[in-house]
């Protein structure tokens, strides 16, 4: 299960960005998973709760967008995004494609503790 390990980075690179804001916990991180990135949602969803413990993450939440696979025809210059994994263009029938999205992970953005409570006029 690599989800472990992806959660594992996803961690130390949260902890580094709360420490170099300060300290502090982190309330939530949001991530964008591309539709093509091979990551298991529910597999990384467990691993946060398992890898978080005793980190500034710990008790905080995971949130997740998907992005979806967008494609670029290199043949007619068309971008479009299939429901079904199909690397063909659909106006010019061409397989010489560009992958615009859908491979990423990458956290987006932290909301750490601190934020919530200046959101909140504490």
């Amino acid at each position: 299960m690599h989800e472990v390990s992806l959660m594992q980075n996803v961690i130390s690179l949260v902890s580094d960005a709360a420490e170099a804001q300060g300290g502090g916990n982190v309330r939530s991180i949001h991530l964008k998973i591309g539709r093509m990135a091979g990551v298991n949602i529910d597999s990384l969803k467990f691993a946060f709760d398992i890898v978080s413990k005793g980190t500034v993450a710990e008790g905080g939440s995971l949130e997740i967008e998907r992005v979806p696979l967008k494609l670029s025809c290199n043949g007619c210059g068309r971008e479009f995004s299939p429901e079904q994994f199909s690397l063909t263009c659909r106006a010019c029938g061409s397989n010489d494609m560009e992958i615009l999205s859908g491979r990423e992970m990458r956290v987006d953005y932290i909301m750490m503790e601190d934020e919530d409570k200046q959101a909140e006029g504490e």
